[in-house]
């Protein structure tokens, strides 16, 4: 079984980051904030060994997201998680609300 490093491009880290703040400050549920990123994050370690097990999104939106480089998608909730593989990296491009992509 192949095994991938994730690495977050500066974008899905500000993503995330905003993410966190929205739940706990604007939200006003900062334990809920704790356990939701804590999911978030564990379904990004999962793609560690099953990256390559979905496919290349048929999504414009999601390729231009992602500068056109073969971009593939997870969900989480109600987040969706876009990602490329290059090698033996998982680059985390964004996460994003799914409601966002047409």
């Amino acid at each position: 079984m192949k095994t991938y490093t994730i690495t977050f491009s500066v974008d899905a880290e500000i993503d995330m980051i905003k993410l966190e703040s929205y739940i706990s400050n604007d939200l006003k549920a900062p334990e809920i904030a704790s356990d939701y990123m804590k999911g978030l994050r564990a379904s990004i370690n999962k793609l560690a060994t099953r990256a390559d097990c979905f496919a290349v999104s048929q999504s414009a939106y999601i390729q231009f997201l992602c500068k056109g480089e073969d971009a593939r998608r997870i969900n989480y909730k109600k987040m969706a998680i876009l990602y490329v593989i290059r090698r033996n990296f998982v680059y985390i491009k964004r996460v994003i609300s799914g409601s966002l992509i047409r």
